[in-house]
């Protein structure tokens, strides 16, 4: 079996049992609600150009948990669906240029219920079920990958907001350049 991993984030999930993995996509909702909520005047800025906000990031999790939850949702109800590739950076910047003016309390509230049905539809249907799978373009995902690139993708996008949060902070108290003019 392959198992998600990250060399970026040193994500692997062959580090989850069937348990820990529904437990750890249950925690999501608390995990971002705590983080996105504690950068307080942050939650907005960038900590460089390209770099994405506290919210953006979180506004992504929430809406790849929800494609997630969908996906295992259909592959544990329905005989090997298959959805056409999703395609076209167009569509996902279309997506994420709203992100930045996303409502915190409703971001996280969405991201935790997604994560909250996501650990559900996992839990209830057992680990026996978890190679039932779905088939997007051209790649077939079993219900195991899926809750694994959903976990990854919050757990990589959390230290990320970590990350661009502390840069920030750090940028603020740093002293002037010797170069700056006074």
């Amino acid at each position: 079996m392959d198992h998600e991993v990250c060399a970026a984030c040193g994500f692997d999930g062959a580090n989850y049992d069937g348990a820990a993995l529904v437990a750890a996509l249950r925690s999501l909702g608390s995990s971002w609600r705590k983080l996105v909520s504690s950068s307080g005047g942050l939650l907005r800025t960038r900590p460089r150009p390209g770099v994405w906000s506290a919210i953006e990031y979180a506004a992504h999790s929430r809406d790849v948990t929800a494609l997630h939850a969908f996906g295992v949702e259909q592959a544990l109800i329905s005989n090997e669906p298959t959805f056409p590739a999703i395609e076209g950076e167009d569509l996902i910047q279309s997506a994420a240029s709203s992100y930045g003016d996303a409502d915190l309390e409703e971001v996280v509230t969405e991201l935790e219920g997604q994560a909250t049905r996501l650990a559900r539809l996992a839990g209830e249907a057992g680990t026996r079920e978890w190679s039932r799978g779905l088939t997007i373009g051209a790649s077939r995902m079993d219900v195991r990958r899926l809750l694994e690139h959903a976990l990854h993708d919050s757990v990589h996008h959390l230290a990320d907001v970590e990350r661009g949060i502390r840069e920030i902070r750090a940028a603020q108290v740093a002293p002037p350049s010797p170069d700056a003019p006074s």
